[in-house]
């Protein structure tokens, strides 16, 4: 092809995507670049830019150079002094993997395009859930609430080999308010009362549940204040009295 090649001057989105314009119009096996072709049209196309008083960005020179530089080590003679098996390194190797890479992405972002154009735009939504109904916090400097429920997972395994699964099981809810009279007998006997003490008093999973979530209520009104000296161990409930506040 000449160097006379007419080009249009659609916008590149950078000088590798000029290349692989020059490629695809003059289908030129990308593996297999005619580097001094290339060269000569991609310097004409610069020169066009110039003329129209177009501003260049300089990553388009910086590829001008790096043509000009495998052009000049293609026109080298061979190495002489490398066995005739060795294969010599191509100097249109790390063009042709910048070219292959970019391809990708620009194949991905087209993609991208067109599926954001067939989904429907959607806008976040501020919560909207009052304050009051916003799940607080236990009372603060006792225990986490991953703690709390790494121990009542502990627990309901501990039930499971207990009571090992059957075919049929009859569940029967415990009520908090229940288990929260439960609670707040065995505190008024003593000050501290062990939780899983408490749970191999119970039945079934449900009254240990029930117990569980008790024992979070009692929290909340602040009526008991929940300890643990180990990961995964005991929790220590102990009664808050009003002298103690």
């Amino acid at each position: 092809m000449s160097a006379n090649l007419t080009l249009e001057l659609p916008n590149f989105e950078g000088p590798l995507d000029l290349l692989l314009h020059l490629i695809k119009v003059q289908k030129i096996d990308i593996y297999d670049i005619p580097i001094a072709q290339i060269t000569s049209q991609y310097l004409a196309y610069l020169h066009q830019m110039q003329s129209l008083n177009l501003k260049i960005a300089g990553e388009y020179f910086v590829m001008s150079s790096l043509l000009l530089r495998i052009k000049s080590q293609s026109l080298l003679p061979q190495n002489d002094f490398i066995e005739n098996d060795e294969e010599q390194e191509d100097p249109r190797d790390e063009l042709v993997q910048q070219l292959i890479t970019y391809s990708i992405f620009k194949k991905i972002s087209v993609y991208f395009k067109k599926r954001n154009e067939k989904v429907p735009i959607t806008a976040a939504k501020e919560e909207s859930v009052p304050l009051s109904k916003k799940i607080q916090p236990l009372p603060r400097g006792q225990i986490t609430s991953t703690e709390l429920a790494n121990t009542f997972i502990l627990v309901l395994q501990r039930m499971k080999i207990r009571q090992p699964d059957i075919v049929s099981v009859e569940v029967k809810e415990t009520s908090v308010k229940e288990m929260s009279t439960f609670l707040q007998n065995e505190l008024a006997k003593r000050k501290k009362v062990s939780f899983f003490a408490c749970c191999q008093r119970m039945k079934t999973l449900s009254d240990v549940i029930g117990l569980f979530l008790a024992l979070l209520e009692l929290c909340k009104k602040q009526e008991l204040r929940v300890t643990q000296n180990r990961t995964f161990g005991d929790l220590n409930l102990e009664r808050i009295d009003s002298d103690d506040n």
